[in-house]
């Protein structure tokens, strides 16, 4: 639970400062609120290793006292692994805007469908190519509630977090494909719903 919320947090921030630049000034407020999902892979085969990670987050980014503005994004990392060789065979990843017709999400996070085409950038080679997603999560657990608050003071910087969730256990099954190969032959090892919002102050940071 902790990962998921540390890596939710990581990846709206670094989105959020990317799209809306800040400029300096005495306090600077950002609010964000999230639903989506996320899910993992894992399958072996012989001596390969291949993995698959998706996030999908349908947002919403604010810097009061200015509206809100659509902060949603597919995070999507894939590998593989000879553990034979002990070698690296594939590792890319890429980030990429969501759109109402990429995701849907029904009933208290009950069950979710993503139906995309990624383009992802293989770190080893430096070379892109499509992945075509097409997901659905089913929950298989009860709605659980976690929040936390969190203070950071540093010589001319200080900073105030909240953040509160709903999280649901899931399972998703589907299809992570290059082409070639389904990163996703298998149901996930790993999945969630999760709704969230955040606060986030910073006085004298920027």
């Amino acid at each position: 639970m902790k990962t998921t919320i540390k890596l939710l947090t990581v990846l709206s921030l670094a989105l959020a400062t990317f799209m809306h630049p800040s400029t300096a000034s005495a306090a600077e407020v950002f609010k964000t609120t999230g639903e989506g999902v996320w899910a993992a892979f894992t399958t072996v085969e012989g001596c390969i290793i291949t993995e698959a990670f998706i996030l999908v987050n349908e947002g919403k980014f604010q810097r009061p006292p200015g509206k809100g503005s659509p902060n949603s994004y597919i995070f999507l990392f894939l590998s593989k692994y000879d553990f034979c060789t002990d070698t690296q065979l594939l590792q890319a990843d890429a980030v990429a805007p969501l759109t109402d017709a990429d995701f849907q999400i029904s009933g208290r996070l009950k069950s979710a469908t993503l139906n995309t085409t990624i383009t992802v950038l293989d770190n080893l080679s430096n070379t892109s190519f499509d992945v075509f997603v097409d997901l659905a999560w089913t929950a298989i657990g009860p709605l659980s509630n976690q929040s936390s608050n969190f203070h950071f003071k540093t010589p001319g910087c200080i900073s105030h977090s909240l953040f509160k969730g709903t999280f649901r256990l899931a399972e998703a099954s589907g299809t992570i494909s290059d082409g070639t190969t389904n990163f996703a032959p298998d149901p996930s090892v790993n999945a969630q719903f999760f709704s969230t919002k955040e606060g986030q102050v910073f006085i004298g940071c920027f």
